[in-house]
C-alpha cells in the first residue's frame, strides 16, 4: 500500500487529531463545569441566596466584554506576527496550551479559607488571564493552511474532532472524580488528573504537525485589511451569524444540564448520573462526525449545516415539550432525547468548520489577504460568547428562584420555577437557535456547489498567474 503524502500522511493525521485534546477538555470544563463549581463546591458567598450564582454570571459577562477588546487584538498581532521556520501559528499553540493548563488549575485550586472578596478577585484575576491565553491557540488557522480541498479537510477535522470528543468522555468522570476526593479540594485534584495528561497529548501533537504554505508570499497584515473585511467578505458574515445562533445549541444545554439532572433525577444520584449525562452527549457528538462526512460527500458544507440543524431542532423541541408538563423524571426519556440532541449538533460540526476555512480562502480570493489569525479570534470570540450567555442565562434562572446548593439539595419539594426556567434554557432555546441558523444559512454565497467551484477555480488561476509572473521576471533578470 503506497504510504500517503502530506498533509494525509500519518504523522500529520496523528498530530491534528491529538492537538486540540487540551483545548476541548478546557472548553467542557469551563461551560459545564466552572458554573457549578462557583455556585455549589467554591464555598463562595455561602448562606446568602443567589449570591454565588449572581457572582459567577456576572464575571462570565465581564470576561465577554474583555474578549470584545482582546480578541480582535490578539488575532491581528499572530497575522502581523513573522513566519517562522515553525511557521506563524504553530509557536502560539506550543506557548499556549501548557500555559492555559495551569491558569485553568489555579482556578479550581482556590485556597478555600480566603473571605469572599478575595477570593472573587483572585477568581477574575485567573479566569481572564486563561481566557485571554486561550484566544492565542489558532487551530483553525493551522489547518486552513494544509490543504484548500473541502474533502481533505474533511478528513482532518474527523480525528479532529472524535479524538478531542474521546477526551470529552472522559469529562463525564470529572464530577464524579471531584466528589468522590470530597467537595472540599476535590476539583482541584480532578483539574490536575484531567488536564495535565491533556496537555502533554496535545503539545506531542501539535510537534508533529508541519504547518502549511498557505500564507507564504501574502504581504503585510494592515489594519485597514481588517476593515476590508468587513465590508467585502459576505461569507463571513453569513456565517458568523449562523455560528452566532448555531453556538448556543450546546452551550445553553451544556451549562445548564447538570442542574436539571442533579435535581430532576435526584441529589443521591447526581454523581451517577453526571456521568450518564456526559457519555450520552459526547457518544452523540462523536457519532455525528462520521454522519457529516457522509453528508459532505454528496453536498456543500453549507448544504449540510443546513441540514443538520434543522434535525438538532427535532429532539429539543420533543423535550420542551415533555417538560411543560414537569420535569423530565423519567432517565431513559431525558438521556435518550439529549443523545439524539447530541447527535446532531455533532453532525454540524464539520460543516461549519469547513465553511469557516471557506471564509478565509474567500477572504484571499477578494484581497489576496487569508487572515487566519483575524477571522479565527473573531470565531473564538463567538465561541466563547455563547458559553458565556449560555452560564448567564442559567444563573438568571438560579438568582431568580433564590438558588442556594445547601437549601436546595436538602429541600422536599421544589419550586416549580427551577425546571420551567432551566426547561426553556436547555431545551427551547436550543430548538429555536438550530432552526434560526439553518434559515440563515441559507444565505451563505457558497452554499452552492457552482459557487465554491467558480471561487476555488479563480484562486487557482491567480496563483497560476503569480507563478507565470514569476517566472517571466526571472527570466527577464536572465536576459539584462
Amino acid at each position: 500500500m503506497a504510504r500517503k503524502t502530506y498533509p494525509l500522511d500519518f504523522n500529520t493525521r496523528f498530530g491534528v487529531a491529538t492537538m486540540g485534546v487540551s483545548q476541548t477538555l478546557g472548553t467542557s470544563i469551563v461551560t459545564g463545569v466552572l458554573m457549578l463549581f462557583l455556585t455549589d463546591y467554591a464555598g463562595l458567598f455561602t448562606g446568602i441566596p443567589g449570591a454565588a450564582a449572581a457572582a459567577a454570571a456576572t464575571m462570565l459577562v465581564v470576561g465577554r466584554v474583555w474578549d470584545a477588546i482582546n480578541d480582535p487584538v490578539l488575532g491581528f498581532v499572530m497575522d502581523r506576527s513573522p513566519r517562522t521556520r515553525w511557521g506563524r501559528f504553530k509557536p502560539f499553540l506550543v506557548v499556549s496550551i501548557p500555559l492555559s493548563t495551569i491558569l485553568l488549575v489555579a482556578l479550581f485550586n482556590l485556597p478555600l479559607e480566603m473571605d469572599d472578596v478575595a477570593k472573587l478577585v483572585l477568581i477574575y484575576v485567573l479566569y481572564l488571564l486563561f481566557d485571554t491565553v486561550f484566544t492565542l491557540m489558532p487551530f483553525s488557522p493551522l489547518l486552513q493552511t494544509l490543504s484548500p480541498d473541502p474533502v481533505v479537510r474533511s478528513k482532518l477535522l474527523g480525528p479532529f474532532r472524535i479524538v478531542s470528543l474521546i477526551g470529552s468522555v472522559a469529562m463525564a468522570g470529572f464530577i464524579p472524580v471531584a466528589l468522590a476526593f470530597g467537595p472540599d479540594g476535590g476539583f482541584g485534584i480532578a483539574s490536575v488528573l484531567f488536564l495535565v495528561p491533556a496537555t502533554l497529548l496535545s503539545l506531542a501533537g501539535i510537534l508533529l504537525v508541519k504547518e502549511g504554505n498557505a500564507n507564504i508570499g501574502e504581504e503585510t497584515v494592515r489594519v485597514r485589511d481588517v476593515l476590508r473585511i468587513i465590508r467585502t467578505n459576505k461569507p463571513f458574515w453569513i456565517t458568523a451569524l449562523a455560528m452566532v445562533v448555531q453556538g448556543f445549541t450546546w452551550t445553553l444545554l451544556y451549562a445548564g444540564s447538570n442542574y436539571y439532572v442533579k435535581y430532576a433525577l435526584g441529589v443521591d444520584a447526581f454523581a451517577v448520573t453526571a456521568a450518564v449525562l456526559g457519555v450520552a452527549t459526547i457518544l452523540g457528538n462523536i457519532l455525528g462526525v462520521p454522519i457529516s462526512q457522509a453528508i459532505l460527500k454528496r453536498v456543500t458544507p453549507g448544504q449540510g449545516f443546513l441540514i443538520v440543524n434543522v434535525a438538532t431542532a427535532v429532539p429539543f423541541l420533543a423535550l420542551f415539550l415533555l417538560n411543560l408538563a414537569g420535569p423530565i423524571t423519567n432517565p431513559i426519556v431525558l438521556f435518550t432525547g439529549l443523545f439524539l440532541a447530541a447527535l446532531a449538533i455533532g453532525a454540524a460540526f464539520i460543516p461549519g468548520s469547513v465553511m469557516g476555512y471557506q471564509v478565509m480562502d474567500f477572504n484571499r480570493f477578494r484581497t489576496g489577504k487569508t487572515m487566519q489569525g483575524t477571522i479565527s479570534s473573531f470565531m473564538n470570540f463567538i465561541q466563547k460568547l455563547q458559553a458565556a450567555v449560555g452560564a448567564a442565562a442559567t444563573g438568571a434562572i438560579l438568582v431568580a428562584v433564590g438558588y442556594d446548593a445547601e437549601l436546595f439539595e436538602q429541600a422536599e419539594t421544589l419550586p416549580a420555577a427551577l425546571f420551567g426556567g432551566l426547561g426553556l434554557v436547555i431545551f427551547g432555546l436550543p430548538a429555536l437557535a438550530a432552526l434560526g441558523a439553518a434559515g440563515i444559512s441559507w444565505w451563505f454565497p457558497l452554499r452552492r456547489r457552482a459557487a465554491q467551484d467558480e471561487m476555488y477555480a479563480a484562486i487557482e488561476a491567480a496563483k497560476a498567474e503569480a507563478v507565470g509572473d514569476t517566472a517571466e521576471d526571472a527570466e527577464g533578470a536572465v536576459t539584462r
